[in-house]
């Protein structure tokens, strides 16, 4: 499935995160996985033609909490406007 987003809207996926698996002494395998926050990055898979300096392949920190969950080609993605990107990272 093809994707072009509209206006100055961006596709951004999470930047894939370690998850530490431990086992208990009872044999249990356990997971830790946070929650994606403010602090986390993702990485550009498209952009909107007004998106401005954004490009596809940037990493970048957004306001997570303003993104519209989203599943392309299988793939867990967000949809957020261009002014919630907060920084590129170089």
């Amino acid at each position: 499935m093809a994707i072009q987003m509209i206006g100055d809207n961006v596709l951004i996926a999470a930047v894939p995160k370690e998850t530490k698996e431990t086992m208990s002494d009872g044999g249990i395998i356990l997971t830790s996985e946070l929650k994606k926050t403010a602090s986390e990055p993702g990485v550009v898979i498209a952009v909107g033609p007004s998106a401005g300096m954004i490009q596809q392949g940037d990493t970048v920190y957004l306001s997570w909490d303003k993104s519209m969950p989203v599943k392309i080609n299988g793939q867990e993605a967000v949809i957020v406007s261009a002014e919630h990107v907060k920084a590129i990272v170089s």
